[in-house]
């Protein structure tokens, strides 16, 4: 049981193709469709679990987790939406302050990734995002999160249809700190902030494996944020972000064209150090997300998946506003 102080203080945060012989082509055709009904919703229902991470613990939220390609397609597109609210501020001391006002965050996602040389992909991220902030400072804000790109590398292919091996992905990301940061808003309520505000340089990976009716999947991802200058009338100085890491895993039972799945991501942040007119040793952040999914396949290569997420149930958090949250996601692919 955590701690809690009652207290309506809110803290600013943030494929190669196998032609098979005919006697094969039955006994694994259940497995196949399975595998790709896996390969198609798996990263969804992570991505989201993602999204709301980020979208909630803003000042910590670290390089996000890919839209990557895991099935046997050439190109995908995917948009979704995502509502959460805080419902809890854990300081960095261990004790959590209940929300009494509502801190909403909104935020709309367009992604896309598409195959080139085979077994090399690229892709990127657009968020825009919208805060909301009732009570005594009731504000609210729009505008640009942090954009991303990435590039992958598909290091263990699964032309054979193995038992045991996964399917593996790895990826090199970059987030461009186009979203303003908590450290440039001079509101006392922080809404005006929408991203991260450092430079992020990561890299990482996925694995997916069904087996029948069931599959499980991870993702493991490093990241190191770059240094900058700020100088406003609040902070004069210089800001280390330092290092982070998500580590993502999920597992699910398939029903012909649905999914039902649940999983949890893991998600931690070095303390921002500040040097300059006010320096600061900052605290680091650690938190995690857990998630539930429907994913639904669609006939022409559309899929869709309803999330819901929640900050309050794992881990020990510290240093974070913890949300609950909804997203809808729909997604366009086309085949190679």
């Amino acid at each position: 049981m955590k701690p809690f102080k009652n207290s309506n203080t809110k803290g600013n945060r943030c494929v190669g193709y196998l032609r098979l012989p005919n006697h094969l082509r039955f006994s694994i055709g259940a497995s196949l469709v399975t595998s790709r009904i896996t390969s198609l919703l798996v990263p969804l229902a992570l991505l989201l679990a993602a999204s709301q991470a980020q979208s909630s613990a803003c000042c910590g939220g670290g390089s996000s987790l890919p839209s990557l390609i895991t099935g046997d397609d050439k190109a995908q597109v995917t948009t979704s939406l995502s509502s959460s609210n805080v419902n809890v501020d854990v300081q960095a001391d261990g004790y959590w302050d209940a929300h009494a006002d509502r801190d909403l965050t909104r935020t709309f996602k367009i992604e896309a990734a598409r195959i080139f040389n085979d077994r090399y992909q690229s892709g990127f991220s657009l968020p825009i995002q919208s805060r909301e902030k009732s009570g005594a400072e009731q504000q609210s804000s729009s505008g640009l999160g942090d954009l991303s790109a990435q590039v992958g590398y598909e290091y263990l292919p699964d032309w054979d249809y193995s038992p045991w091996r996964p399917k593996g992905i790895g990826f090199i990301s970059l987030v461009f700190p186009s979203g303003k940061s908590i450290y440039e808003v001079d509101s006392p309520t922080g809404v005006e902030s929408h991203g991260r505000g450092f430079w992020t340089i990561g890299a990482g990976t996925v694995l997916t494996k069904s087996w029948e009716s069931w599959d499980a999947n991870s993702v493991f991802e490093v990241h190191r944020s770059l240094n900058r200058q700020v100088s406003n009338r609040v902070l004069n100085g210089t800001l280390s972000p330092g290092n982070g890491a998500s580590f993502a895993i999920s597992t699910g039972y398939n029903l012909s064209a649905l999914r039902i799945g649940a999983g949890v991501t893991y998600s931690y942040e070095d303390p921002v150090v500040i040097t300059g007119d006010n320096p600061s040793q900052g605290n680091l952040q650690r938190f995690a997300t857990g998630v539930l999914s429907v994913s639904y396949l669609f006939k022409d290569s559309w899929s869709g998946t309803v999330s819901l997420s929640d900050q309050t149930m794992f881990g020990e958090p510290t240093n974070a506003a913890l949300s609950r949250g909804l997203a809808l996601m729909l997604q366009k692919r086309w085949q190679r």
